[in-house]
């Protein structure tokens, strides 16, 4: 069994979620030690990938005047809305979570513990790549909720959440949401092409369960599917 530390923090802004999140990888490239953390948002925000141009989707001076916080990640992939969410993040290396030599920490080990958190609320959880149309239905986009990658995560063949990477030499560092709810009217007042049909094609723990249990259940939920799949031992802090 591994030891890691468990962060569990109260809602913050949006910088400060980001900068924790890289301290986090900045320390374990300095100590080795795994961290899984577990937080959330005290405002309306979007992040976006480190190579993006936030101006290209999210309308700035909107997001401004109403006080939409935007933040730039470390990590790759699309532009994220979040509110109403969970959000975690992990970092660690292969042997951290027994990954087998020769192999780098994949996607598919290192999400494994969302397929098993997903499917004790009962829901039908599985990648994306697993579905007989995924080669049909997979769309890069360039906000987050939009596109359709192998290793997102499905639920009634809709998208649930969304996650992202940052690699450097042993390490992997990887966040992502769980969304709660999404008001997507509010969402589409600042998100410049998040498409019409968006709700055909994701969802929400409210849409599949009707009754969401209460989130500090849910983080717990979520930390004893981490601790299970990955053989770990937390240590809070």
């Amino acid at each position: 069994m591994r030891r890691f530390r468990l962060i569990r923090s109260e809602p913050s802004s949006a910088a400060y979620n980001m900068a924790l999140d890289k301290k986090i990888f900045d320390r374990y490239m300095e100590d080795g030690i795994p961290v899984f953390r577990v937080y959330g948002w005290d405002s309306a925000s979007f992040t976006y990938g480190i190579s993006q141009k936030p101006e290209n989707e999210i309308d700035i001076k909107r997001c401004a005047l109403d006080g939409v916080h935007i933040v730039k990640r470390m990590t790759g992939g699309g532009v994220l809305f979040h509110h109403n969410e969970i959000t975690y993040s992990l970092v660690c290396a292969k042997e951290d979570i027994g990954e087998p030599d020769g192999i780098f920490v994949s996607y598919r080990r290192i999400s494994a513990f969302l397929i098993s958190f997903y499917r004790s609320l009962g829901l039908d959880a599985s990648f994306a790549l697993e579905a007989e149309d995924f080669k049909k239905r997979r769309a890069p986009h360039s906000l987050c909720s939009a596109s359709r990658e192998k290793y997102d995560i499905v639920i009634n063949g809709k998208k649930i959440g969304g996650n992202a990477q940052k690699r450097k030499r042993r390490a992997v560092f990887q966040h992502g949401s769980i969304p709660l709810s999404v008001d997507w009217a509010f969402m589409r007042r600042y998100a410049r092409s998040l498409p019409e049909d968006i709700h055909s094609g994701v969802t929400t723990l409210a849409e599949e369960l009707g009754r969401v249990p209460d989130k500090r259940v849910l983080e717990d939920m979520l930390i004893d599917a981490a601790a299970e799949e990955f053989d770990a031992r937390f240590t809070k802090q």
